[in-house]
Protein backbone atom coordinates (compact mmCIF):
# COMPACT_ATOMS: atom_id res chain seq x y z
CA UNK A 1 0.00 0.00 0.00
CA UNK A 2 1.06 3.51 -0.65
CA UNK A 3 1.66 6.17 2.00
CA UNK A 4 -1.45 8.01 0.83
CA UNK A 5 -3.61 4.91 1.40
CA UNK A 6 -2.07 4.34 4.86
CA UNK A 7 -2.78 7.93 5.92
CA UNK A 8 -6.33 7.76 4.59
CA UNK A 9 -7.01 4.52 6.48
CA UNK A 10 -5.50 5.97 9.67
CA UNK A 11 -7.69 9.09 9.50
CA UNK A 12 -10.84 7.11 8.71
CA UNK A 13 -10.00 4.68 11.56
CA UNK A 14 -9.55 7.52 14.06
CA UNK A 15 -12.79 9.22 13.00
CA UNK A 16 -14.66 5.90 13.17
CA UNK A 17 -13.24 5.18 16.64
CA UNK A 18 -14.32 8.63 17.78
CA UNK A 19 -17.86 8.08 16.52
CA UNK A 20 -17.99 4.69 18.26
CA UNK A 21 -16.76 6.21 21.55
CA UNK A 22 -19.33 9.02 21.34
CA UNK A 23 -22.10 6.48 20.74
CA UNK A 24 -21.06 4.40 23.76
CA UNK A 25 -20.83 7.48 26.01
CA UNK A 26 -24.18 8.88 24.85
CA UNK A 27 -25.86 5.51 25.45
CA UNK A 28 -24.27 5.13 28.89
CA UNK A 29 -25.29 8.65 29.90
CA UNK A 30 -28.96 7.77 29.40
CA UNK A 31 -28.96 4.69 31.63
CA UNK A 32 -30.35 4.65 35.16
CA UNK A 33 -26.85 4.23 36.64
CA UNK A 34 -25.47 7.45 35.17
CA UNK A 35 -25.03 9.99 37.96
CA UNK A 36 -23.87 13.53 38.38
CA UNK A 37 -23.21 15.61 41.45
CA UNK A 38 -26.31 17.74 41.87
CA UNK A 39 -25.89 21.53 41.80
CA UNK A 40 -22.27 21.18 40.72
CA UNK A 41 -22.61 24.21 38.46
CA UNK A 42 -24.04 26.28 41.33
CA UNK A 43 -21.11 25.29 43.55
CA UNK A 44 -18.67 26.30 40.81
CA UNK A 45 -20.40 29.66 40.35
CA UNK A 46 -20.16 30.32 44.11
CA UNK A 47 -16.49 29.38 44.41
CA UNK A 48 -15.47 32.75 45.89
CA UNK A 49 -18.15 32.47 48.59
CA UNK A 50 -16.96 28.94 49.41
CA UNK A 51 -13.37 30.13 49.75
CA UNK A 52 -14.42 33.02 52.03
CA UNK A 53 -16.44 30.59 54.16
CA UNK A 54 -13.44 28.27 54.43
CA UNK A 55 -11.24 31.17 55.54
CA UNK A 56 -13.76 32.20 58.24
CA UNK A 57 -13.92 28.61 59.47
CA UNK A 58 -10.15 28.36 59.55
CA UNK A 59 -9.86 31.57 61.59
CA UNK A 60 -12.48 30.28 64.04
CA UNK A 61 -10.27 27.24 64.66
CA UNK A 62 -12.98 24.70 65.34
CA UNK A 63 -12.64 21.10 64.24
CA UNK A 64 -15.23 18.43 63.43
CA UNK A 65 -14.48 14.72 63.29
CA UNK A 66 -17.12 12.52 61.68
CA UNK A 67 -17.55 8.77 61.90
CA UNK A 68 -20.15 6.63 60.13
CA UNK A 69 -20.62 3.28 61.80
CA UNK A 70 -23.57 0.91 61.66
CA UNK A 71 -26.76 2.87 61.17
CA UNK A 72 -25.60 6.24 62.47
CA UNK A 73 -23.29 9.18 61.96
CA UNK A 74 -21.41 10.74 64.87
CA UNK A 75 -19.70 14.11 64.73
CA UNK A 76 -17.44 15.37 67.51
CA UNK A 77 -16.82 19.12 67.52
CA UNK A 78 -14.07 20.92 69.45
CA UNK A 79 -13.02 24.57 69.58
CA UNK A 80 -9.57 26.00 68.88
CA UNK A 81 -8.30 24.96 72.32
CA UNK A 82 -9.58 21.38 72.00
CA UNK A 83 -12.54 21.88 74.35
CA UNK A 84 -15.74 20.09 73.32
CA UNK A 85 -18.30 22.42 71.74
CA UNK A 86 -21.69 21.98 73.42
CA UNK A 87 -25.12 23.31 72.56
CA UNK A 88 -24.38 23.78 68.88
CA UNK A 89 -26.49 23.00 65.83
CA UNK A 90 -24.72 20.42 63.66
CA UNK A 91 -26.03 19.87 60.13
CA UNK A 92 -24.59 17.37 57.63
CA UNK A 93 -25.30 17.34 53.89
CA UNK A 94 -23.68 15.24 51.19
CA UNK A 95 -23.96 12.08 49.16
CA UNK A 96 -22.55 8.61 48.78
CA UNK A 97 -20.08 8.58 45.91
CA UNK A 98 -21.63 5.59 44.16
CA UNK A 99 -25.16 7.00 44.55
CA UNK A 100 -24.74 10.75 44.11
CA UNK A 101 -28.43 11.29 43.41
CA UNK A 102 -29.35 10.06 46.92
CA UNK A 103 -28.65 13.13 49.02
CA UNK A 104 -27.93 13.10 52.74
CA UNK A 105 -29.39 16.00 54.72
CA UNK A 106 -29.58 15.50 58.51
CA UNK A 107 -29.50 17.62 61.65
CA UNK A 108 -27.66 15.82 64.44
CA UNK A 109 -28.83 15.53 68.04
CA UNK A 110 -26.39 16.51 70.83
CA UNK A 111 -25.25 13.63 73.05
CA UNK A 112 -23.06 15.72 75.35
CA UNK A 113 -19.30 16.24 75.46
CA UNK A 114 -19.31 17.77 71.97
CA UNK A 115 -20.67 14.67 70.24
CA UNK A 116 -23.70 14.82 67.94
CA UNK A 117 -25.53 11.89 66.33
CA UNK A 118 -28.16 11.07 63.72
CA UNK A 119 -29.47 7.81 62.31
CA UNK A 120 -28.05 7.14 58.88
CA UNK A 121 -27.87 3.77 57.18
CA UNK A 122 -25.11 3.90 54.62
CA UNK A 123 -22.10 2.07 53.24
CA UNK A 124 -19.15 3.11 51.11
CA UNK A 125 -17.44 6.45 50.67
CA UNK A 126 -19.30 9.70 51.26
CA UNK A 127 -18.53 13.35 50.49
CA UNK A 128 -20.00 15.43 53.31
CA UNK A 129 -20.22 19.05 54.37
CA UNK A 130 -20.50 19.52 58.13
CA UNK A 131 -21.90 22.85 59.31
CA UNK A 132 -21.70 23.83 62.99
CA UNK A 133 -23.52 26.90 64.32
CA UNK A 134 -23.23 28.26 67.83
CA UNK A 135 -23.71 31.71 69.29
CA UNK A 136 -24.00 33.44 65.92
CA UNK A 137 -20.78 31.85 64.68
CA UNK A 138 -20.69 29.31 61.87
CA UNK A 139 -18.07 26.71 60.95
CA UNK A 140 -18.01 24.56 57.84
CA UNK A 141 -15.82 21.56 57.13
CA UNK A 142 -15.80 19.21 54.17
CA UNK A 143 -14.97 15.55 54.69
CA UNK A 144 -14.60 12.32 52.75
CA UNK A 145 -15.64 9.46 55.01
CA UNK A 146 -15.99 5.72 54.55
CA UNK A 147 -19.01 4.23 56.33
CA UNK A 148 -18.09 1.10 58.23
Amino acid sequence: MSAKTNWTLAIVGLLGGNLLAMGVLATTAHTEQAQIISAYDVAAANYDDTMAEAERSHLLGWSATAEMRGAQIDVRVVDATGVALRDARVHVVGYQRSHAKDRIDVVLVPLGDGTYRAPLRATGWHDLTITVEQGGRAFTQRAAIEAQ
